[in-house]
């Protein structure tokens, strides 16, 4: 009876033992860490949306299209106290105070307070492209260190030289292409520098940034060649994406954007149906809403 006792007892240690270690695998895979891309390589792709963002607007602008209305704000008339704030405000108190003392100098006040309030035009047309077009130079010259800080992390994770490189040719090509306000050539560069970050996004196994990158390649791509033509180049783009929403749809585990990755296969296949049409502002419509799209969707 004891020997039965003595077996039962070891037993129920026994299991004890195996509950406890399984219980302390379930926690240690539990609080392991998603393997998701740095800071680094996210502030990268999001300033070459950031740059394709202002020259949509540049062609919206050419074409007479609406601007967003974030952007028309900028344009709009100002006022000399818009623009300098609290120090005129406080000039003025301390002139105010001086005339006081000595009760002279009321007519320069009211000039004074003229000049302030003096407005400041709405910029003409070319004005406003040209503000455009810096804007995507100074751009320009916040991305290149951005890709120099990512690429040490890129190296150290396991990316290749070659993978570098030939992100390098495509940025180094759009960059030009900027300098040269070549609208399809940015497009085309642009597209392919986005594409040629896919691989180090796939370095990074729980992250969604290589397959969107390859839709937001497709988007702007197939965009490219559709204004200058070639419409059976840009169908070719768009056929060629289905893998990619597929593994978006697998890793996607907030289900309050699920419902956008439908959006976004949809978008595509508008887009398709749309290049049967002679119209560069429809390509381009239909260019954004899969470019909302995939914002919407990203982490």
């Amino acid at each position: 009876m004891k020997i039965k006792i003595k077996h039962i007892v070891l037993y129920t240690l026994i299991l004890l033992i195996l509950s406890g270690c399984n219980s302390q695998r379930n926690m240690q895979t539990e609080v392991k860490p998603k393997d998701k891309a740095p800071d680094s390589l996210k502030k990268l792709s999001s300033g070459i949306d950031e740059l394709l963002g202002t020259l949509t607007n540049i062609e919206k602008l050419s074409l007479n299209m609406p601007l967003p209305q974030q952007v028309e704000e900028k344009f709009k008339p100002k006022t000399i106290d818009e623009q300098t704030g609290g120090q005129n405000n406080q000039g003025q108190g301390q002139q105010n105070n001086e005339q006081a003392q000595d009760g002279e100098g009321n007519g320069n006040s009211g000039q004074e307070h003229q000049q302030q309030q003096q407005i400041i035009p709405e910029p003409t047309k070319d004005e406003k492209l040209k503000i455009l077009w810096d804007s995507m130079q100074h751009k320009l010259e916040e991305i290149h260190p951005q890709w120099n800080t990512f690429e040490v992390e890129g190296l150290k994770k396991g990316a290749t030289k070659e993978a570098g490189n030939r992100f390098d040719e495509s940025f180094n090509k759009m960059t030009i292409a900027v300098e040269n306000k070549q609208v399809e050539h940015i497009y085309d560069n642009a597209s392919q520098a986005i594409m040629n970050l896919k691989p180090f996004y796939d370095l990074y196994l729980d992250d969604m940034g290589g397959d969107i990158s390859a839709l937001k390649y497709a988007a702007y791509q197939s965009y490219a060649r559709a204004i200058q033509g070639n419409i059976e180049g840009a169908i070719d783009v768009l056929n060629n994406v289905e893998e990619n929403i597929n593994k978006i749809r697998l890793k996607m585990t907030d289900e309050d954007k699920k419902p956008n990755i439908e959006k976004t296969s949809l978008a595509i296949s508008g887009f398709k149906e749309s290049l049967s049409e002679n119209s560069r502002k429809l390509f381009m419509i239909k260019k954004d809403i899969i470019i909302d799209n995939l914002k919407s969707i990203e982490d």
